[in-house]
């Protein structure tokens, strides 16, 4: 049996990049995603400024994740199952403008409750945006270069996460929050032109399946794999977490002498510290056990946070988030190599949907807990949650693993791989 220690180039193996179809695959998400990020962010700037309504602007930025919870699961099985895939990616693309042309004219003229119900249209279709065009990669990239290829997917992830947010900053102030709006739909159609463009491998699934039974033996699945389970119940306390930087950072900003302001350009060192560290895995893939790596990744979070919340001094602070970006990104790549090898064919992209959607809600939820605790108990508070919810990923992460021990786990990590885990090994899918 192969395993995750053969997960490497060989001199006679393509470069990743040469893999056809993997160029457009990664300008079609990566563009996707940055008119997503630029579009959260400038509907926010578009609320305040017409309004200065802070609690529209955060239901409207919820309005645009929480659908995932439920058409995740469903739009990933499918997407899993259907000889029609492009459908989905397209409407995403179409959606989404749609929507913000729609926000363009509303916001500051129509009742708070049509705007957020038009917003939540864009979250409907929207994780396509996760295990939609993760789910294509696993099909596309040769084995020895999976582990490249979901680096480079974090890569995609963070280049989006720093870009939207500085691109809808800057042309927000530049020119105004309007114009930020008109920049997003534009992307998104960018991003179109290139989905017209990927390569859609056929389903592995029986397209004949039903698709709420499809549903439940996904979920089974994720819950009943002990690895997968593993790894969903650490990244997903983890991301929780992560959830508290939004509100943590600005607070920080002020709490050490600086203005609000500057918890944007903390975030900003967040993202890039992510970012690079990404260009890294991307470029050279680790053989360390992708298990093994997220709990690292998760555990090493939790360490560099606790700088965060113990920094003296605006300049450490800014050391310390770097940091905790660059511990964030191999989490992401290592938990999409595990969901990969853990999961059969046919239910590829609706692990990936799912786990994505769990990590959204949580994410979401974390930012509402930790502005309550920055309110009554300060920034530091906030941060100390980030810790905590990080050392509780670990701990009840590797309570999922059941009988599989961490001195095991340590073991197979220095033997490169985790019991089945092998680079295509697909377990079977839950009966029914």
């Amino acid at each position: 049996m192969v395993t995750l220690a053969d997960d490497r180039t060989t001199p006679s193996a393509p470069t990743l990049w040469r893999t056809p179809g993997l160029a457009v695959l990664f300008t079609a998400s990566t563009t996707a995603r940055l008119a997503n990020e630029t579009a959260r962010l400038a509907v926010v700037f578009l609320v305040l400024h017409r309004t200065g309504s802070p609690a529209l602007s955060g239901a409207l930025v919820a309005a645009l994740s929480f659908p995932q919870l439920v058409t995740g699961p469903v739009l990933g099985a499918w997407l899993d199952r259907t000889r029609h895939r492009r459908t989905a990616f397209v409407a995403n693309q179409l959606v989404l403008p749609m929507v913000l042309l729609g926000l363009l004219a509303l916001i500051g003229h129509a009742p708070a409750w049509v705007v957020v119900g038009l917003a939540s249209v864009a979250g409907v279709t929207a994780p396509v945006l996760t295990g939609g065009f993760t789910g294509l990669i696993g099909p596309l990239v040769p084995v020895g270069l999976l582990r490249r290829a979901y680096g480079a997917e974090s890569t995609s992830y963070n280049v989006a996460g720093v870009g939207g947010p500085a691109l809808a900053g800057a042309v927000s102030g530049w020119v105004s929050p309007d114009a930020a709006m008109v920049v997003a739909v534009v992307m998104s159609g960018v991003a179109l032109l290139a989905v017209l463009r990927v390569p859609m491998p056929p389903p592995d699934a029986p397209p004949d399946q039903h698709l709420l039974r499809a549903v439940g033996a996904g979920l089974r699945h994720l819950a009943t794999n002990p690895t997968l389970r593993s790894a969903t119940i650490a990244t997903t306390l983890s991301y929780a977490g992560m959830g508290a930087l939004p509100v943590v950072l600005p607070a920080l900003a002020q709490q050490l002498g600086a203005g609000a302001a500057t918890g944007g350009a903390l975030f900003s060192t967040f993202a890039v510290g992510a970012l690079l560290s990404s260009l890294v895995l991307a470029a050279r893939a680790p053989q360390t056990d992708a298990l093994l790596l997220t709990f690292l990744g998760v555990a090493g979070v939790g360490v560099v946070a606790t700088g965060l919340a113990l920094s003296p001094s605006l300049a450490l602070a800014f050391v310390a988030v770097a940091l905790v970006g660059a511990a964030e990104s191999p989490v992401v790549a290592s938990t999409l190599t595990v969901r990969d090898r853990t999961s059969p064919a046919e239910m590829r992209t609706q692990v990936v949907t799912t786990a994505a959607s769990l990590k959204i809600g949580t994410y979401a939820i974390g930012s509402a807990v930790t502005g309550h605790l920055v309110a009554g108990h300060g920034a530091r508070a906030g941060a100390w949650l980030l810790v905590g919810l990080q050392a509780a990923g670990v701990v009840l992460g590797l309570a999922g693993l059941g009988r599989l021990s961490l001195g095991r786990l340590s073991r197979l990590g220095r033997l490169g791989r985790l019991g089945r885990l092998g680079p295509r090994h697909r377990t079977p899918a839950p009966p029914g």
